[in-house]
């Protein structure tokens, strides 16, 4: 379990044990603040969003505290949501690939692409479909007695205006140009992953095809902590073992989200009937 505790930034402050470098990683999110990550001394992890809030998670990756500059904002509730617990999970153990994912009947469904191919809007149209939201933007898997499984990562999704109409979903509010909501029922369980789907928009017709099951094909969209030494072997080795269990597909196309869910769902469920039969 991971403690959160609100905190002031004098008490946050206090809790930090000192930058063990003189650099951070930095980045900037698409609402145009910098988000920063450097290491402590003891092995403490400080978290910085701009001048809207601070995270510190502690050496043992059991609590991790939280200083926001304006407790009603919203802001930085998503940040801590959707970029800073997902390395928590890193610091954990765990591994996260920068993707959409929902459950079905097959298993877990990843949905990885270039910023602004439509993941979330594809990830939306699937639960209306029925499926259960497991992760909006990152997407958190680990070993399991099943093999590699995808952790639920809430119930929080980041869309375009309207992207939450048909949805059973509360809108929180307006984040740089996009609406916050939360579904009424997320998945709740680990699951195992049955296919990760690379959408690539393009000017032809939709069209679902498998690829050669190489993890070198997730390495652009596998998140890692910063200066980290010593993972990259077994973290290939946990995404090669997943795409040798589950299906790496392509989704391409220009068509609509309804059209390209449609043809997710015969690539992905079209294989697992077909498995079903053979074993009885």
């Amino acid at each position: 379990m991971l403690e959160l505790q609100a905190v002031s930034a004098e008490q946050l402050e206090a809790a930090w044990s000192g930058a063990a470098t003189p650099d951070s990683w930095r980045g900037n999110l698409r609402d145009g603040v910098e988000l920063t990550i450097r290491w402590g001394r003891d092995g403490d992890l400080l978290f910085g969003y701009g001048a809207q809030a601070r995270y510190l998670l502690d050496p043992a990756a059991e609590r991790l505290l939280c200083a926001p500059a304006d407790p009603k904002s919203l802001a930085w509730q998503r940040v801590l949501l959707s970029r800073v617990l997902p390395v928590v999970a890193i610091a954990r153990g765990h591994e996260a690939l920068h993707a959409a994912a929902v459950r079905t009947p097959a298993g877990v469904v990843a949905v990885a692409g270039a910023s602004g191919a439509g993941k979330s809007t594809l990830a939306a149209e699937l639960v209306r479909r029925g499926h259960g939201l497991v992760g909006d933007d990152v997407l958190v898997v680990g070993r399991g007695a099943d093999g590699v499984v995808a952790f639920p990562g809430g119930a929080h999704f980041s869309l375009e205006p309207g992207g939450a109409d048909g949805l059973d979903a509360e809108v929180l509010g307006e984040l740089g140009g996009k609406i916050w909501a939360v579904v009424g029922e997320p998945a709740s369980e680990p699951a195992p992953v049955a296919a990760v789907v690379l959408l690539e928009r393009g000017e032809g017709p939709v069209e679902a095809e498998g690829l050669p099951p190489s993890p070198l094909t997730l390495a652009p969209f596998m998140l890692g902590l910063p200066d980290e030494e010593g993972r990259d072997g077994a973290r290939f080795a946990l995404y090669a073992d997943l795409v040798e269990a589950g299906r790496l597909l392509r989704l391409s196309g220009k068509g609509s989200a309804p059209e390209l869910a449609e043809a997710l769902e015969q690539a992905v469920e079209a294989p697992a009937m077909a498995a079903v039969g053979e074993r009885q």
